[in-house]
């Protein structure tokens, strides 16, 4: 009894004791144990609360999380502690790259990764990861190069993290291309001008922006070794910037092989085949294969399948000119459908509106749903009097149900027999 006493007590001083089990709570990306072992604190070791203190400022200090906090208490047998940790990630995360920098992007990696012990090939833009990633590249590239890292959003779409030298770039003030044939000049040139014009000009930022812009053109026309073999950089005569010319090598023209799939059962095979709608022996169109995939990923939202996933990879045979394809789906968990809320209406209206939901508890929940009953509701004109109405769905990453709110305004006082009721 004395010691429990004691181990209760120094919950609130300094009185060490060991320290028997340690959990992790809020974390989604980041797996338990790289928290544990970010924090140092050990199993068996004896602990103090400055010892969760500073625990809570290491994980604080790798910029991972907006928020730590800890919990320690005596053990059910009054032996030691249990203890947890209660983060809050940061929601946000962008993938990285170099630019300009008198090193391989290989070892710049792999410093980073020998140095990094929570994150991974995304990571936050906060300023104590971009300054920790900053100073661990630093070394590598020698003291005449301050290093610097910054969010960078010039390729559309595609949001990300640039390490490169603290100078300004020169801006991009004309682009042309030479070597098209199958697409004119005036087209390609539009459709860079619009995103490169008036960036900074660098290489590697450059041939993202021509990946992003470009080679899609010929994917459609089905040119998928399309390659940009040379860029050319002049100092324009007319305005402050730069001439960038691109050499372009259409390729030959590829046609589409089979569509298979993984990560979805068999019986579904034939189902999906037909939504995607993706023909054999056309012309590889991507802009096409994409929207098949994307009807796809939808036919599995309808299902409860919210946070599905699915990326296409190719096959390519260079000597028939043939790209089959592989469509990897990852159906993630199923959602159901939890409590519908209706605010608004009376206790006459609500169980009429209430009895026409579809969706029962428990069945898998379709994210269109909500709205496209509110649009029936009114399309029927159930109500006199109907003002604005408006879904929400609140989503439990945990439990994987939807619940649903229902709001009614200037409804009339009940509604309307629907025909046939």
């Amino acid at each position: 009894m004395k010691f429990a006493w004691a181990l209760a007590l120094s919950c609130f001083g300094q009185t060490a004791f060991p320290l028997e089990t340690l959990k992790v709570q809020g974390n989604h990306r980041i797996p338990a144990e790289k928290i544990v072992a970010v924090a140092g604190l050990k199993i068996g070791t004896m602990v103090v609360k400055d010892d969760f203190d500073k625990g809570r400022n290491r994980l604080l200090a790798t910029g991972a999380f907006e928020s730590v906090g800890y919990e320690f208490k005596p053990s059910p047998a009054k032996t030691g502690f249990d203890g947890v940790f209660e983060v809050v990630e940061v929601d946000q995360l962008y993938p990285y790259r170099f630019e300009d920098l008198p090193a391989a992007d290989d070892a710049l990696r792999a410093a980073l990764r020998k140095q990094e012990s929570i994150l991974g090939e995304q990571i936050p833009a906060t300023k104590e990861v971009l300054d920790r990633y900053a100073a661990a590249i630093q070394p590598l590239v020698g003291p005449n190069v301050k290093v610097v890292g910054k969010v960078n959003t010039e390729i559309p779409g595609q949001m990300m993290i640039v390490f490169r030298p603290n100078t300004p770039r020169p801006q991009i003030a004309e682009v042309k291309f030479t070597g098209n044939e199958v697409l004119p000049g005036t087209q390609l040139v539009r459709s860079l001008a619009d995103v490169a014009v008036g960036t900074g000009y660098s290489e590697t930022n450059f041939r993202l922006l021509l990946d992003a812009s470009i080679r899609p053109l010929y994917e459609a026309r089905g040119r998928i070794r399309v390659s940009f073999p040379k860029i050319a950089v002049v100092s324009s005569t007319m305005v402050d910037g730069v001439i960038v010319t691109t050499t372009v090598e259409e390729g030959p023209s590829y046609s589409l092989g089979a569509l298979k799939f993984e990560g979805i059962a068999t019986r579904d095979n034939d189902e999906l085949q037909k939504v995607a709608n993706i023909q054999s022996s056309d012309i590889a169109n991507f802009d096409d294969v994409k929207s098949g995939i994307d009807r796809v990923l939808g036919r599995f939202r309808t299902r409860g399948y919210l946070r599905v996933a699915g990326h296409v990879d190719r096959t390519i045979d260079d000597q028939a000119h043939k790209v089959d394809l592989i469509a990897r789906i990852d159906p993630g968990p199923q959602f159901s459908m939890g409590k519908l809320e209706i605010v608004g209406l009376d206790i006459t209206s609500e169980p009429a509106i209430r009895k026409i939901w579809a969706i029962k508890p428990g069945a898998p929940f379709q994210p269109d749903y909500p709205d496209a009953f509110l649009s029936d509701i009114r399309g029927q004109d159930l109500f006199d009097n109907l003002g604005k109405t408006k879904a929400e769905s609140n989503v439990d990453e945990k439990s994987h149900t939807v619940d649903v709110k229902l709001y009614f305004a200037g409804a009339g006082p009940e509604p309307k027999k629907r025909p046939g009721g």
